[in-house]
């Protein structure tokens, strides 16, 4: 094993990375570019040796790539440093964006554009900020990849939204605008564009209204495609704290990734065992520990949960990821009996439910509860399906379309939302009254979280069936 670990350490030292230094550092290896900066360190523990790969923006220190994994497999072992490699390269090769600073009349957003600039070159960043008033953002904002928009005119956010359907409109809280704090402005319009998560370990109180177990230690992951970018976030509870969560940052995340994340814990001192239960939720449809993928038309069987029971030594649950968002929102209050959550990406015609009623998860006949994509080919839309899930009108005649269907099957009293492109409950509310009765409408509460509620339910659930 030390003969690979050598031998890894040298191929990457021999790697050429374009603006790149590559060298050793103390026991690792240290990347250096101007705008990134990464780091290959090594760990032995319990006779295991573990590699972490990391990279970070010289700007604010935010994380773009983490991974920690086993070294077993040399060949593998270089398919993840390159990958780390694109990453880098892609970080470093952007081409340009423009963003958008709007007032009433332009001429103090002007300076402020001015100052937004002179720091993104100074950090070379692909970022240029053009100053112009609100009404020239409606004429032209599509342009841009960004609106920003100063305090003064930050009550148009929803109607220049709904205008520019395809251009992300951010406001600018005023303490940024006002102080002139050209630092913060474009570290929120970094975060906001590069849909940056950061790591907290802070330990905090999950609150759970409902009664659970609160004495067993929990892992909970969750799966989530964003716009066709997978993510894997994850959440440790010891007897009712939270106390480690965070998300792998990687270009793809597949189902090696989570076997690649016992390694990432294991360097934070858990061991996979160390768990009373493990619960995972995942996109596709679940039954009884099995994901069933269509591929060409065909269905293929995982059998996800022994797999993983046998490598981590521990119970294991897979879930729908909707469905855990359910019991998510169901045990984080205690008004409603009867609940289902709904989600919808944008850009995705498809949409997501799940259902608690009467307290009880509902996964149905094969696992095919709350999986939508069937249903929407039947819908008659004003526009294209296709079109519909990336435009604000369309996606609330969409969304409705949906609501309407679970309302007049399942009847919940509420259901909970998310979806970015539709933030207003009460005009989703008063789209579902075309077609229904005011009686007949549940309450609708809009969610801005959908990993959160995934999480919460997921240990939620995985506490519910160690007390069963």
């Amino acid at each position: 094993m030390e003969e690979m670990l050598q031998a890894y350490r040298t191929w990457i030292l021999a790697q050429q990375i374009d603006g790149c230094t590559i060298e050793e550092s103390g026991d690792g290896i240290v990347i250096n570019h101007e705008l990134v900066k990464g780091w290959v360190n090594f760990y032995e523990i319990d006779g295991m040796y573990i590699v972490e790969l990391r990279l970070e923006r010289v700007l604010d220190g935010e994380p773009a790539f983490f991974l920690h994994f086993e070294l077993l497999d040399l060949l593998r072992a270089q398919e993840l440093f390159n990958e780390m490699a694109e990453a880098l390269h892609d970080m470093t090769h952007r081409s340009m964006r423009h963003v958008l600073l709007c007032c009433t009349c332009g001429v103090t957003t002007t300076y402020f554009s001015n100052k937004l600039n002179e720091l993104a070159q100074g950090f070379g960043l692909d970022l240029d900020f053009t100053a112009k008033p609100l009404e020239e953002a409606v004429k032209s904002g599509s342009e841009y990849a960004a609106v920003l928009l100063a305090p003064q005119v930050a009550h148009q956010r929803k109607a220049l939204a709904e205008a520019l359907p395809g251009t992300i409109v951010i406001e600018l809280p005023g303490k940024i605008f006002g102080a002139y704090d050209a630092n913060a402005a474009l570290k929120l319009v970094v975060d906001v564009l590069s849909g940056n998560r950061t790591v907290s370990d802070d330990k905090k109180q999950l609150k759970l209204v409902r009664d659970y177990d609160r004495t067993k230690k929990v892992l909970a992951l969750s799966y989530i495609y964003r716009s066709d970018e997978p993510t894997l976030s994850y959440r440790v509870l010891d007897c009712g704290q939270i106390v480690l969560s965070g998300m792998l940052v990687r270009r793809t995340v597949d189902f090696h990734t989570l076997e690649d994340l016992a390694a990432t814990l294991l360097v934070e001192g858990w061991k996979m065992s160390d768990f009373d239960a493990i619960g995972v939720a995942v996109p596709g449809v679940v039954d009884k520990g099995v994901v069933i993928e269509q591929v060409d038309g065909s269905e293929r069987r995982i059998e996800l949960r022994n797999r993983l029971e046998k490598n981590w030594g521990t119970r294991v649950y897979i879930d729908y990821n909707a469905s855990a968002a359910a019991v998510g929102c169901y045990v984080s209050q205690d008004t409603y009996e009867n609940v289902a959550f709904h989600a919808q990406a944008v850009g995705v015609a498809e949409g997501e439910e799940g259902y608690v009623l009467g307290g009880e998860p509902v996964v149905g006949h094969g696992g095919w509860s709350g999986h939508l994509g069937a249903l929407a080919k039947g819908f008659a839309l004003e526009m294209d399906l296709e079109d519909a899930a990336w435009r604000v009108n369309g996606m609330r005649e969409l969304v409705a379309r949906y609501l309407t269907s679970v309302t007049c099957t399942v009847a919940p009293d509420v259901i909970y939302v998310w979806c970015d492109l539709l933030p207003d409950m009460t005009e989703l509310h008063n789209e579902l009254a075309k077609g229904l009765p005011e009686s007949a409408i549940p309450e609708l509460v809009g969610v801005s979280d959908y990993d959160d509620c995934v999480l919460i339910g997921e240990m939620a659930l995985c506490l519910r069936r160690l007390a069963m």
